[in-house]
């Protein structure tokens, strides 16, 4: 009786043409959709491409359901299938699944971790040469080079088909599997103020370091995202081939916290801070104040509990969160070392206190705040500023690698100079004690060394670098800028 009761189940697992590995890689259910759903996910080609009426085209694909045993980075594992005729001759195969849309909206990215007990759903698109053969069948391949689970659609049994990873689903390597941390702190700082009620920050030590004294600064990333949870994706994946993903493949080298929150529009991004009414500059000025407050106390929360450096950052912003970052280091300036800003719009006005950061500022010159970064630029220079500029020719509110090159080789300049920032520092006379004459004589210079005597200067109109001791015969004092080095030099003298 045991022996035909076990027989029995076994016939039956059989049966349902699903192979599981010890409950550690399941695959719950696998369907074809082939037409249009009326409800739920539809799933569009890759390049979004629209019929000549507009809409997007609809691709028939194949949704799998799968859950894992513990937290399990998705780059780890595969998930693929494998067509063949119904003479079981392979004739096509998808590699990895897709993002979808849901209607008309954007891609929804595929999950960083696979969560325990959790389930996923992935969509494959189906070929147009597949869905062309008669009876085809699709073998679908969950899990790692450890072990697999396998199902075949729209149904059979997967041990009549070869396929590489047919060993894992069969012969799976018995191994404990630890659950892989997030390495990805979340923290929620009230703000008190409706127009941002609360400020998200993300801190995300470099891959491997469990000791924060190891760190080597932090990197502030002003973020534009749709949601949190967006945000948090962008710091658990650095390869994507964007600016973000850059400056944390940036960060991940020089072994840099990454200390991150989102953008909000807390000002009029059109106008500069003398283009608004009195009324209106008290407002977005006292909102920021309080925003920007509970920022700092956020930031002293995560560095008491998690050890995490709360001095010298390095901050980057682009488009919308450069703006949002050169208000907040305006404010904060004794949190930062070095600010990088791309394409803001809008600018605030100059503090004398953000005299002792490092600022590099890149724009277009078809950009629609051009001439209010020129107006930021020569109130900076008139506070003492070490501020480098570049506004590139042609370029609108776009990115672009010359500015991307300069944000890394700044970057770099800055953390060279910490020592004399330091020092520098501990000569500063709060703004409150000084008069206003001695303090404006005060800032009249830059403070870095290498910015009182350059070896460079940039015509910012021209896009000419000169030798420091040439430009006084070549370019007007009000089109220069400062060019500590040769390095930097180098990359601002780039057309691309």
């Amino acid at each position: 009786m045991r022996i035909f009761v076990t027989a029995f189940f076994s016939l039956l697992f059989a049966l349902q043409g699903v192979a599981q590995t010890f409950d550690f890689f399941k695959i719950q259910s696998a369907k074809y959709v082939g037409t249009l759903p009326s409800k739920g996910v539809d799933v569009f080609r890759k390049t979004f491409e629209q019929d000549d009426k507009g809409k997007m085209i609809f691709s028939p694909y194949v949704e799998l359901s799968v859950r894992v045993g513990e937290r399990t980075r998705f780059e780890t594992m595969y998930a693929k299938i494998y067509y063949y005729t119904k003479e079981r001759v392979l004739i096509d195969k998808t590699e990895s699944p897709v993002p979808v849309a849901r209607g008309a909206g954007n891609p929804l990215a595929l999950p960083i971790f696979f969560e325990k007990n959790k389930t996923e759903t992935l969509y494959f698109i189906v070929p147009e040469k597949v869905r062309q053969a008669s009876g085809w069948r699709a073998v679908v391949v969950f899990g790692d080079k450890l072990a697999a689970a396998a199902t075949v659609v729209p149904t059979g049994f997967f041990n009549q088909y070869d396929f590489p990873e047919r060993l894992q689903v069969e012969k799976p390597q018995r191994i404990k599997r630890e659950e892989v941390k997030d390495p990805v702190v979340e923290h929620v700082v009230k703000t008190g103020n409706p127009q941002q009620s609360q400020i998200t920050l993300f801190m995300r030590p470099p891959i491997g370091m469990t000791d924060m004294s190891e760190a080597d600064g932090v990197l502030a990333i002003c973020l534009l995202a749709n949601n949190t949870a967006e945000m948090k994706q962008r710091l658990q994946k650095a390869d994507t081939a964007d600016d973000v993903g850059g400056i944390l493949r940036f960060a991940e080298k020089r072994k840099l916290v990454i200390l991150c929150w989102g953008s909000r529009s807390l000002w009029d991004p059109s106008k500069n801070w003398d283009e608004l009414d009195k009324a209106a500059a008290k407002t977005i000025s006292d909102t920021f104040d309080t925003v920007s407050a509970a920022w700092a106390r956020g930031v002293e929360n995560l560095s008491l509990r998690y050890g995490m450096p709360n001095r010298g950052f390095l901050l980057w912003g682009t488009s919308g969160s450069a703006q949002y970052a050169q208000r907040l280091a305006l404010r904060k300036p004794h949190y930062f070392l070095a600010v990088y800003l791309h394409i803001p719009s809008s600018f605030d006005k100059p503090t004398e206190d953000a005299a002792q950061v490092l600022w590099c500022l890149t724009t277009g010159e078809n950009e629609s705040g051009y001439e209010r970064s020129l107006k930021f630029v020569r109130e900076c220079r008139r506070l003492g500023y070490p501020i480098l500029y570049k506004a590139i020719p042609g370029l609108g509110h776009q990115g672009h690698p010359v500015a991307d090159r300069l944000c890394f080789a700044f970057f770099d300049y800055a953390r060279d100079l910490r020592e004399e920032k330091h020092d520098h520092e501990a000569t500063l006379v709060p703004s409150k004690m000084l008069l206003k004459s001695s303090q404006s004589d005060k800032l009249s210079l830059p403070w870095p060394a290498s910015f009182r005597e350059p070896k460079f200067i940039g015509d910012i109109i021209n896009q000419q670098v000169f030798p420091a001791r040439e430009a006084e015969d070549w370019v007007p004092d009000e089109l220069q800028i400062c060019i500590p080095t040769q390095e930097l030099a180098d990359v601002w003298g780039k057309e691309k």
